[in-house]
């Protein structure tokens, strides 16, 4: 039994159903990843004789208006090639144009006469959409609809059409983080005192069957260790804690001495393609379960690794603010300009919710009225009429912009220590006492800032509270159990969970209570919260309160079961994969008799052996749900099993046979638990 895919099926309904509820607003920030392999083949009309490669990374950095529609952007191009002989890159552009199409210029990266030696080398540049731009606005518009009716293209003084080009497609990106000590080692290393905080960034692609088919991973580790040392790798590596794995993704370091002083960073990124099998595969398992690979840096003095630590999914909070100068303090008169920005503050949590250790991703679309100098840009400790000292410096010192239009996307490297920790901790729990600053050569102190959150004065009200699948007609839940709740001031930001073995109770300050007892929760944001029901929670009429850090709401009551089982739906009907190959079932995929399917579903009640609240389910033993029945197009079917998923929190599986006789089309499915019947999900059956 696998569970890997479970997560995709969860996150992208966590997704979905956030996009629903979020409040419109004026201006918004964010970056879309792209990737694209370069060929001579792939120009029009193919570039022969040349054996040139490359790969290109882009991140179109986007300001959109209230609808969602792209107003202006930035686009960032990183180009990794291999050339056989010197070259002068004339033009490196994103052209409008489908494969085996030469189409026109649309985003230019202002590239020029660069000398670009024999062998592999890269190069980094920053295009602009401005507003006035109808052309590259077209083109990020287009590229979100369907990216592969553009490309990117590399052009030499010898090759002035085009020596490489490639087809984009849309990439996605996870933030990983550790917390490396010797202890993890296998077998523990003894007397060492050192540490590491690792952090890893992933970018991949994924083919039609929605398999990762390539991309990139940047490793990072800010380390402590008593003296200098000799770096000798930095690897990722398959295997659980307790077991020494292989290496699975190099980042090339072979040889490299620490700082003196002993404490550093080593930040390297590395290329994964589709022929490098087991790097594919580690680079697949780090989207989907990560906690089945570690980071390890060795030294020569212990060759097998130095510190070590099994990966986890980093908590994002995210903070999208309009950064102005009248919000300096004191406020700044005579400048109109203004930035866009989506700032968000990566963490590694204890079981308690407490940040053990983070970091910062500034993406900042300036808006300057001419050319300008910028000297820094930092979040700072304070309220909105404090100047406050800086906590998190993305190390921007001096900055020369031509036009005063572009765009800042920084991830700072890990951060720890006790006053950081204090105000990530702050940070994420009262984020109106914190803001973003960028600073220019003629505002020293600050041109533009924006306070990270404001307070929360109203009381949190709770309208709707259901079983988590969102099916209107499931509002019982039963212990253990998923529950999503809707209103209004329910937290002060937005923020989930994304590792560690049990839930935490508080998530930047609201927490929730169900028949009297502390909900665990997965997600909060001012408008819906996901959380667990409490495994010991009465059965009946129970009430529910959410605390937003402020006040707590009015108590509305919850219908609580011994079981209420309810299917997660997906876009093709039912949560329903097959277990060959954990494919979902949908039209183009339908099941037939005989096939094993897994159902994924929550509210199947208390298990055997029993979890605790807030605790992921188990796989040695299996935690058991008590006996499941399933119909498929109405007649029963053979339950093979009935578990809670391993690795997750309120989530189960079930795994059937399909009978014979279902009649091809739509099928209904139902699970049923005792006398709870689930809600109907439709899957396609041939």
């Amino acid at each position: 039994m696998r569970k890997q895919n479970t997560l995709l099926y969860v996150s992208r309904w966590v997704a979905v159903i956030l996009l629903s509820f979020l409040p419109a607003v004026a201006q918004t920030a964010d970056t879309v990843w792209f990737r694209a392999t370069l060929l001579p083949g792939n120009e029009v009309p193919p570039v022969t004789g040349v054996n040139a490669s490359g790969t290109a990374t882009i991140a179109a950095h986007l300001v959109r208006d209230s609808a969602g529609a792209v107003i202006s952007g930035s686009v960032d191009f990183s180009v990794n090639f291999n050339f056989p002989a010197d070259a002068t890159l004339t033009g490196m552009h994103i052209h409008r144009g489908a494969a085996g199409v030469a189409g026109p210029v649309t985003i230019d990266s202002g590239t020029s006469n660069v000398a670009a030696t024999a062998g592999a080398g890269s190069i980094s540049r920053q295009g602009q959409a401005r507003s006035d731009n109808q052309a590259a606005l077209d083109t990020l518009n287009g590229m979100l609809q369907d990216p592969s009716q553009f490309y990117v293209n590399l052009h030499t003084s010898a090759n002035p059409t085009g020596v490489i080009r490639g087809q984009l497609q849309r990439a996605e990106v996870v933030h990983l983080m550790a917390f490396m000590t010797p202890a993890n080692e296998v077998p523990p290393i003894i007397g060492l005192n050192a540490s590491g905080i690792g952090q890893v960034i992933a970018i991949a692609t994924r083919d039609a069957s929605g398999n990762i088919n390539g991309g990139r991973v940047t490793e990072v580790v800010t380390y402590s260790f008593p003296t200098q040392v000799t770096f000798t790798g930095f690897h990722i590596h398959s295997g659980l804690p307790g077991i020494a794995g292989p290496v699975t993704i190099s980042s090339g370091l072979t040889s490299q001495p620490s700082d003196p002083s002993g404490s550093g960073v080593v930040n390297l990124t590395v290329e994964v393609s589709s022929t490098q099998t087991a790097a594919l595969q580690t680079l697949a398992g780090l989207f989907s379960n990560p906690g089945n690979f570690y980071i390890n840096i060795h030294t020569t003095t212990n060759t097998g690794g130095a510190i070590r630590a099994a990966l986890r999914k980093a908590d994002v909070v995210r903070f999208p603010v309009t950064m102005t100068p009248a919000a300096e303090v004191p406020p700044v008169t005579g400048l109109n300009a203004s930035a866009v920005a989506n700032v968000g503050v990566a963490t590694l949590r204890a079981e308690d919710g407490s940040v053990v250790a983070g970091f910062a991703i500034f993406d900042v679309n300036y808006r300057f009225p001419a050319a300008d100098t910028f000297t820094g840009l930092h979040i700072h400790d304070g309220g909105s009429t404090i100047a406050g000292p800086v906590r998190i410096n993305t190390g921007l010192s001096t900055f020369a912009s031509d036009s005063g239009f572009g765009n800042f996307y920084f991830a700072t490297t890990p951060q720890t220590g006790a006053t950081m920790l204090a105000s990530l901790n702050s940070l994420v729990n009262t984020p109106a006492n914190h803001y973003v600053n960028l600073h220019t050569s003629t505002f020293t102190g600050g041109a533009v800032r924006a306070q990270l959150g404001t307070a929360i004065t109203a009381a949190p009200t709770v309208a709707t509270a259901l079983s988590a699948v969102l099916d209107t007609n499931t509002t019982s839940v039963a212990p253990l159990g998923l529950v999503s709740l809707f209103g209004a001031n329910l937290a002060r930001l937005t923020s989930d969970v994304g590792g560690g073995n049990t839930l935490p109770d508080n998530l930047g300050g609201t927490t929730v209570d169900i028949g009297g007892r502390r909900a665990r929760l997965l997600y909060v944001s001012p408008t819906q919260i996901n959380a667990q029901v409490p495994g010991g929670v009465a059965l009946g009429t129970v009430s529910l309160t959410v605390n937003n850090g402020s006040s707590t709401s009015a108590s509305v009551n919850l219908t609580t079961a011994a079981a209420a089982p309810a299917i997660f739906f997906s876009s093709a009907g039912g949560a329903v994969l097959k277990n060959t190959n954990f494919s979902l079932v949908s039209s183009s995929n339908p099941a037939q008799a005989g096939d094993i399917l897994v159902i994924y579903s929550t509210g199947l009640g208390l298990t055997t052996p029993p979890l605790a609240t807030g605790a992921l389910a188990t796989s040695e033993p299996f935690a058991n749900t008590a006996t499941a029945r399933v119909t498929i197009g109405g007649q029963t079917a053979e339950v093979l099993y009935s578990i809670a998923a391993p690795g997750f929190v309120g989530l189960y599986q079930t795994a059937v046979r399909v009978p014979t006789g279902v009649v091809a089309g739509n099928a209904p499915v139902v699970l049923s638990v005792g006398t709870a019947n689930s809600n109907s999900v439709t899957i396609a059956v041939r």
